[in-house]
């Protein structure tokens, strides 16, 4: 694919012919806007348009603090007309290629329930399972609306939950972020201190990741003494029967876990505000996160509740990380690394 306003309406053409519709500023966001300056598509063409595309998001990855480059799965079809042919695993082979020349790592993301047999069959991925889900309920419908209860659900009646949790002390302040600043950037080196594999997500990155066109997301930052210790980004969207709301992302000082909690504890007022069902986030137990989260009210969230069916996987590209990136208590993931929300 050549970063041309042609090959992308194509792109977009290919996905609207197959019943997927995609937004063209979207489209041009991510693979033509991206921080990257890369762009790692590969297309198979017919004559009369794309028979099948495999595109990957490149990213720069922190493991055991030094940055490589990596990318990440996001984008793969092919043509209904064109299926049976192999094209999936050829054009993943020349895409898994061209991230391996420039030095990359690996490659990462999280196939649904229609596209993982192919990833971990026939692309030599390996399973980093299952999604670490967490949920935090806002109101009681929803979530009995999920439970195996029948008619007896619809008895229930629909209850506002008390959005509890820590408050800032005396000193601290939250304020709304309109620019994400080289302040983020010091408090993500402080975060990303302990992680072993992550994205780096510095000031730069999350400009980039949070103006997704269509999207709104809200950014709160934790100030103590004029300093940020804490950063959160969250929506609240329509999806999956109710509205949902996200965490994207949550940062905090090292071992500050009551000033994340204060910012989850605000993100939840405000979803429930904006009328959220439920808040859900990506965390790990591991995570240093982890504790901020489940002290806001977030609990693991059982498989058979969760609203899609997703997977975890990394396909290994530098064989000397292999045993590194093959622990998944060795990653941090959030919904910043989703290409959906």
């Amino acid at each position: 694919m050549r970063p041309e306003p042609a090959d992308l309406e194509s792109f977009a053409s290919c996905f609207e012919r197959n019943g997927m519709p995609r937004r063209l500023d979207a489209l041009r966001w991510q693979y033509l806007d991206n921080p990257s300056d890369e762009l790692l598509v590969e297309l198979a063409v017919a004559d009369d348009g794309i028979a099948a595309i495999y595109a990957v998001q490149p990213a720069t990855a922190r493991i055991r603090g030094k940055s490589k480059p990596a990318a990440q799965s996001v984008d793969t079809l092919v043509d209904a007309r064109f299926r049976g042919r192999g094209l999936f695993t050829t054009m993943a082979d020349r895409v898994y290629q061209r991230v391996d020349s420039r030095g990359g790592a690996f490659v990462y993301g999280f196939p649904n329930a229609n596209s993982a047999p192919g990833f971990f069959r026939k692309l030599g991925w390996a399973s980093l399972d299952p999604v670490p889900f967490l949920i935090r309920p806002l109101r009681t419908a929803y979530l009995t609306s999920k439970l195996p209860l029948g008619v007896a659900a619809r008895q229930f009646p629909d209850l506002r939950l008390p959005t509890l949790g820590p408050r800032p002390e005396p000193g601290q302040q939250l304020i709304d972020l309109d620019v994400l600043g080289p302040e983020l950037d010091a408090l993500w080196q402080r975060f990303g201190t302990g992680l072993t594999v992550a994205l780096d997500r510095d000031a730069r990155y999350l400009r980039w990741r949070l103006s997704k066109p269509g999207e709104h997301y809200h950014c709160i930052g934790l100030f103590e003494e004029g300093g940020l210790v804490a950063f959160c980004a969250y929506t609240t969207v329509d999806k999956h029967g109710g509205r949902i709301g996200y965490v994207l992302e949550l940062l905090h000082d090292p071992g500050r876990h009551r000033a994340g909690a204060v910012l989850l504890a605000e993100c939840l007022h405000r979803m429930a505000s904006d009328r959220a069902d439920v808040a859900l986030a990506w965390c790990f137990r591991h995570s240093p996160n982890a504790r901020a989260h489940f002290r806001a009210g977030f609990f693991p969230l059982p498989e058979r509740l969760r609203p899609i069916e997703l997977h975890f996987g990394v396909r290994v590209l530098d064989e000397s990380l292999t045993q590194v990136l093959l622990d998944r208590r060795n990653w941090y993931i959030s919904y910043c690394d989703s290409d959906t929300v």
